[in-house]
């Protein structure tokens, strides 16, 4: 017991001194990235300086961007350069030419008139986020620069995403209550994997949405393995709310929510009652602030959810494509997810303009492909073996099947639903919304999970020692290469 004990508090330590390390990493990548060179960042930070300005969310008449953000988007020539070698952003002595100093010359004014009449994409989009960061916008560098009030919102961003390595850490524990390897192992991958050490880096809600979202895998495990409690489905209630009023994507977990609870009330004969009621309270927690949303959203955007950028005339359709048959449209949707949703997710930096080497993609497929081989093998032929829940419970061996099962679903639940999502736009628009990897990126912990067992599925036992080290050195690589080899080149060198 006192074993036990010692080995839990150094695990503590080393994902302890990962979110340290994860906190100095994103405030260097943070520094790398030349303002406004995160996807929608202006977008997003719009909406903060807005709150922070203003005392009150934007309502309507509150559609444009403040003109200090239109003047700097033309000053760090956001969408003008394409990527090549010889071209550099904003910031640079290249052909653009040094310009930091004229973000400092921007009239106090200009932070909140909108004279010059540019849409803001996010004015009308879920608050929490922004409301959160509004306080440090306000108590942190407030009188200063543009360039030091977005910094304060990167290093903020930074600081919110961190959690997700003990997140990661949690639910590895839980998988894995024998195996102290695989419970490292796991947080160190996430916590370097290089697209998300990216979008935590830069201004956007997603660094937090992505930690709440790992969260809400993390209690439904906890469902799994013991029971749906009052305290439980108060977490998990509190949690999509947060959730929802962060990105309303996360709709697409509600239907895995209830296969939990379904699940829970099918093996609880006893206690169903009491699973009932909890799920009361739990969709009580949940419906409060989603009909809040919804009925803003409804008034400002004509949509339950979403601003729509074409309906609203931010985004101009020419040439539309209407008649998208289904079956071509998924073919042509689950080519993209093998393709660029691929490499946009493990590393495809600055708005997706900048790539990694084309060898990096070919080994990270191969690498894929032999974890998906990996898994099916292993499943195969330790199917009669398999592990027992009450093993799990009482902690002797890895989650059963089950919990496999609904950890595959919490990755492929989101490209399902964007699928059809996507299939809508082009109907109703001419054009899809597509996905991004760094949608995708909610779910990086059960896929960095299933990347890892797959390969040690392959391998002999002897070998795993040196697979988890060869795993753990590769990504911290992997990272500082996307960053010295790919990002600072960009813009700067």
């Amino acid at each position: 017991m006192l074993r036990d004990r010692q080995s839990s508090r150094r695990e503590w330590q080393l994902i302890g001194l990962l979110v340290l390390i994860m906190l100095v990493k994103g405030a260097l990548w943070s520094l790398a990235f030349p303002l406004w060179q995160g996807p929608d960042e202006d977008d997003h930070y719009a909406v903060i300086q807005f709150i922070g300005e203003h005392g009150r969310l934007p309502d309507i008449g509150d559609e444009l961007l403040p003109d200090e953000i239109v003047l700097s988007r033309e000053l760090a020539d956001v969408g003008r350069l394409d990527y090549h070698p010889e071209q550099r952003q904003g910031w640079s002595a290249g052909s653009v030419g040094l310009r930091e100093a004229e973000f400092a010359q921007l009239p106090a004014s200009s932070r909140t008139s909108t004279g010059l009449g540019t849409v803001a994409k996010l004015a009308h989009a879920t608050p929490l986020y922004y409301i959160i960061a509004a306080v440090p916008y306000r108590l942190v560098g407030y009188g200063g620069d543009l360039l030091l009030r977005a910094q304060v919102q990167r290093l903020f961003a930074v600081l919110v995403s961190a959690p997700i390595v003990i997140i990661a850490y949690l639910i590895a524990r839980t998988l894995f209550p024998t195996n102290a390897a695989l419970r490292l192992t796991i947080p160190t991958l996430v916590a370097f994997q290089p697209q998300l050490t990216q979008m935590t880096a830069v201004i956007s809600v997603d660094g937090l949405f992505f930690v709440v979202y790992s969260l809400l895998i993390y209690l439904c495990l906890l469902i799994l393995r013991d029971r749906l409690t009052y305290k439980l489905a108060v977490a998990v209630g509190l949690t999509f709310a947060t959730a929802m009023l962060i990105k309303p994507t996360i709709n697409g977990f509600a239907p895995l929510v209830a296969l939990v609870v379904f699940y829970d009330g099918w093996r609880g004969q006893g206690r169903r009652w009491s699973i009932c009621w909890a799920a009361v309270v739990m969709n009580a927690i949940i419906l409060m602030p989603t009909a809040w949303w919804m009925q803003r959203s409804l008034r400002l955007n004509q949509d339950l959810f979403y601003f729509n950028p074409v309906l609203k005339g931010h985004r101009l359709v020419q040439n539309p494509f209407y008649d998208y048959a289904p079956l071509a449209h998924m073919a042509d949707y689950y080519r993209s997810v093998w393709g660029g949703i691929f490499t946009t997710w493990w590393a495809h930096f600055g708005w997706l303009d900048t790539p990694v080497a084309p060898w990096v993609y070919y080994l990270l497929r191969l690498l894929t492909l032999l974890a998906i081989l990996g898994l099916a093998f292993k499943l195969w032929r330790a199917w009669p073996h398999r592990p027992r829940t009450v093993d799990w419970q009482q902690g002797q061996r890895m989650a059963p099947v089950f919990v496999w099962a609904f950890l595959a679903l919490t990755i492929i639940m989101p490209v399902v639903l964007l699928q059809f999502y996507d299939l809508t736009f082009w109907w109703d628009y001419g054009l899809g919304r597509g996905l991004q990897g760094r949608y995708w990126l909610g779910t990086i912990v059960p896929m960095l999970t299933f990347f890892t067992l797959g390969l040690l599925f392959l391998l002999p036992t002897r070998w795993h020692t040196g697979v988890h080290s060869f795993l753990r050195i590769a990504i911290v690589l992997f990272n500082i290469m996307a960053l010295l080899n790919y990002i600072l080149p960009r813009y700067y060198l």
